[in-house]
């Protein structure tokens, strides 16, 4: 397989206050001669990593985000990486209640849902935006009789799919968006390291509500694959965590997950209320709608022991 890849660094003004937010975009697209499906290469398909804590230092450059983005790029038509209001080179600070940034990452679904990049008029001026469509238009990722001279976004490829992947305070922020504000999308959800101890530390006491917002997604999730099968349009959910987390312990996870099983079950058995094999049903659509994935001996910096985390994704997605 030959995959020619496009790499993108600029600055994206935020939804929220137009902020300008450090992004990088890696586009990739196979060669016109080889068969996507042959290859491997999932042409619809896009990543957006959230990296950690930015008070903390967390910034896209971490070791997770940095494995993962080199390790899906070529395999996907996008990989978008980019640095939280605080972080690196953006503007702003952390919002402690993690409000504004969900709308920071909201200002990137935005674009996949819209197929245009915003670029920030002040960050990334005209000279340089041209330069970079030029650049687009000499490898092949833009049409070459595409007008550029006054153009300030940068055109994307169609995506359906979209893995929004977390890590640490990330997977908090990717938590809450719902799948049906961008139904153009079909949205899954991975969260490395949850925080799920110190939680509400990091969002100014709004615990419950994140959780409830994960555990509703999932129950939903759960409800559709089981009325409606496996091509059910709903998102599904992994969970990657280390059995050493510095912040959560091991038996957190599991008392949690375990809740988040039994009463998705519950529900989805209501739900089929009547209907032949219903609990068996019920666990078959819960197993789909929710997965965790436990690494022995891993702690929540995933020391040299990123390749862990890509493997247990590549076990589950696309």
């Amino acid at each position: 397989m030959f995959v020619d890849t496009f790499e993108l660094s600029c600055f994206v003004p935020s939804r929220q206050d137009g902020r300008a937010l450090e992004t990088r975009v890696e586009m990739s697209q196979a060669m016109a001669s080889e068969s996507p499906a042959a290859t491997g290469f999932s042409p619809h398909h896009a990543i957006v990593f959230l990296h950690p804590y930015p008070p903390l230092g967390g910034q896209f450059r971490n070791n997770v985000v940095h494995e993962l983005n080199g390790h899906y790029a070529k395999r996907i038509a996008l990989a978008v990486s980019f640095n939280l209001r605080g972080a690196g080179r953006s503007e702003g600070g952390t919002s402690w209640t993690g409000l504004a940034e969900q709308e920071d990452l909201r200002t990137v679904l935005d674009a996949l849902a819209q197929r245009r990049l915003p670029m920030h008029a002040h960050k990334f001026l005209k000279t340089s935006r041209r330069s970079t469509l030029l650049h687009m238009q000499a490898r092949g990722f833009l049409d070459a009789d595409t007008p550029i001279e006054d153009m300030d976004h940068v055109p994307l490829p169609p995506i359906s799919h979209v893995l929004l992947c977390g890590y640490s305070y990330g997977s908090v922020v990717a938590s809450a968006i719902s799948p049906d504000e961008y139904p153009q999308l079909s949205i899954d959800y991975a969260y490395v390291s949850f925080p799920y101890s110190v939680l509400w530390a990091l969002t100014l006491h709004r615990k419950s509500w994140y959780l409830q917002h994960i555990e509703a997604t999932i129950t939903a999730a759960a409800i559709a694959f089981a009325s409606n099968g496996a091509d059910a349009n709903a998102p599904r959910t992994i969970f990657v965590s280390g059995t050493s987390d510095t912040f959560t312990s091991i038996s957190s996870y599991e008392r949690w997950w375990t809740g988040l099983r039994a009463r998705a079950t519950l529900a989805v058995t209501q739900a089929l209320a009547g209907a032949d094999n219903a609990e068996a049903r019920a666990g078959a659509a819960v197993e789909r709608a929710l997965a965790t994935v436990s690494v022995q001996n891993a702690d929540h910096g995933w020391c040299r022991r990123e390749t862990d985390v890509s493997d247990a994704l590549d076990r589950w997605w696309p």
